[in-house]
């Protein structure tokens, strides 16, 4: 800009006869063709429009030296503006390596990093790929910790009697009732390396556990299928691992019967979201107020309805 102004002003300053153009030729050869000559719309009207600006005449050793260096200025901006692209590229390589390596946001979670937290855990912020930063409780106790809860009935605070949409993204009190919805489990179980305890306790006070060696949650596009194997606990009846069965809710049926929706209150009364088979096995997104099959149950000889049942999963060691 600086040899710009200089060319501009020397125009308006000066001027040369066309028989001089030959002046203004060598010197367009010296400074660079395109800044040499002045537009004439900046003359006078006064002037002849065959006359040229006294740029070239006047253009000293200085301007040179000032464009050179406006040259010079311009190829260094230029290579620290790919040193930035290069680091930037870098920086966003590390951060989505980063990102990944949130997925298990609960391995090695520390209560006194909670955002909040209760006896058990705290809620921590989990970078889940295509959901983004999502609020997780993590188990850091039970069990030696690293828990990620996606399921917990304590008092029937939550309604859990809702369609699909809700099902999918999550609702409830991450410190109380919850879900933490069915595309976040889906982002943290995929890789087939989870597995699965679930912790109930009957309202007769009866305590019971049922683990999971393997835990995986099939993608949207199977209406996140059920994938459970390696059963063990003292719940006595594998309610899970048998079935392999999509969800359902009371608003998307895929319970495999065509006669009823086992998650509708209107047919199948099971009033929850879950992976029916038959209406039956277990229902632990039932109505927790309500009683017999309505509400929430795992299939047992000596457990029926449910006061507590808290599901939760981690990498297996």
């Amino acid at each position: 800009m600086r040899i710009t102004n200089v060319i501009i002003a020397s125009c308006i300053l000066g001027m040369i006869s066309a028989a001089d153009q030959h002046e203004e030729m060598r010197c367009k050869a010296r400074l660079g063709c395109h800044l040499a000559k002045c537009d004439p719309g900046l003359l006078s009207p006064s002037l002849n429009a065959n006359e040229y600006p006294v740029t070239c005449v006047r253009t000293s050793a200085q301007d040179g030296g000032e464009y050179k260096e406006l040259k010079s200025e311009m190829r260094s901006m230029r290579t620290e503006m790919e040193t930035l692209k290069t680091k930037l590229a870098k920086s966003e390589q590390s951060i989505e390596a980063l990102l990944k390596a949130l997925v298990r946001s609960c391995d090695g979670a520390q209560l006194e990093s909670a955002l909040a937290r209760n006896d058990s855990g705290g809620v921590f912020n989990s970078y889940i790929p295509t959901i983004g930063f999502k609020g997780v409780f993590c188990d850091v106790t039970d069990d030696g910790g690293n828990w990620t809860v996606f399921q917990r009935r304590m008092n029937g605070a939550v309604d859990f009697y809702r369609g699909w949409d809700d099902y999918v993204k999550g609702f409830g009190d991450l410190q109380g009732d919850h879900w933490l919805g069915l595309a976040a489990l889906h982002q943290l179980t995929k890789a087939g390396d989870m597995e699965l305890k679930i912790k109930m306790i009957s309202r007769k006070g009866i305590y019971s556990v049922a683990r999971y060696s393997i835990f995986r949650i099939g993608p949207g596009s199977d209406n996140y299928r059920l994938h459970a194997s390696g059963f063990s606990g003292n719940a006595t009846f594998d309610a899970l691992s048998f079935n392999n069965q999509q969800f359902s809710t009371k608003d998307a049926d895929h319970d495999g019967r065509s006669s009823v929706n086992c998650a509708s209150n209107n047919e199948g009364g099971l009033n929850g979201g879950w992976w029916y088979i038959g209406c039956g096995s277990s229902n632990l997104n039932g109505d927790f107020h309500k009683t017999g099959t309505k509400g929430i149950w795992w299939r047992s000889w000596w457990i029926s309805l449910l006061r507590f049942s808290e599901m939760k999963v981690r990498r297996r060691p």
